[in-house]
């Protein structure tokens, strides 16, 4: 026997069902699975746009990159002009002092305001035969400065 009772002081429950909602059909055209594409002459204008924009950016980049070599090239240019306006003055104010400097009567001048005068005398030193001499490659050599000194002094 079983510990379940044989009858139940309670009615059977029934279920209550959930209502569900009701699916009404139209018939017609079914759902489209792909989006709508654009017109060919749509992309192919897009497109066209964009490598014209490309190649105008590249365009534009290329000329950046003249403009300023152009602009480094110029500036060095200016440079070296005044560099070369600066070697010229200085090479003519040499060349005035220099022929200032080799003229014998401003040379007087200028010696005599230093105190220096010319002198009373003058005489020549006459130096005998060298003593020094060298081998085949040109360098000092002792032993033949010796045999000179020793057959000149003797």
């Amino acid at each position: 026997m079983s510990a379940a009772p044989a009858y139940s002081y309670y009615p059977e429950r029934v279920p209550e069902h959930e209502r569900k909602a009701r699916i009404s059909v139209v018939p017609g055209r079914g759902t489209r699975t792909q989006p709508a594409s654009l017109p060919s002459n749509v992309v192919f204008l897009a497109k066209a746009v964009a490598v014209v924009l490309v190649v105008a950016a590249l365009v534009a980049f290329v000329r950046i990159g003249l403009m300023s070599a152009t602009v480094s090239t110029t500036m060095s240019s200016t440079q070296l002009s005044s560099q070369i306006s600066d070697a010229r003055s200085s090479g003519a104010a040499l060349e005035v002092s220099q022929s200032a400097l080799s003229n014998p009567t401003k040379v007087k001048q200028q010696a005599g305001k230093l105190g220096m005068a010319a002198p009373e005398a003058t005489g020549v030193i006459e130096l005998g035969k060298d003593v020094v001499a060298t081998d085949e490659s040109g360098a000092l050599s002792l032993s033949k400065s010796i045999a000179i000194a020793a057959g000149a002094g003797a």
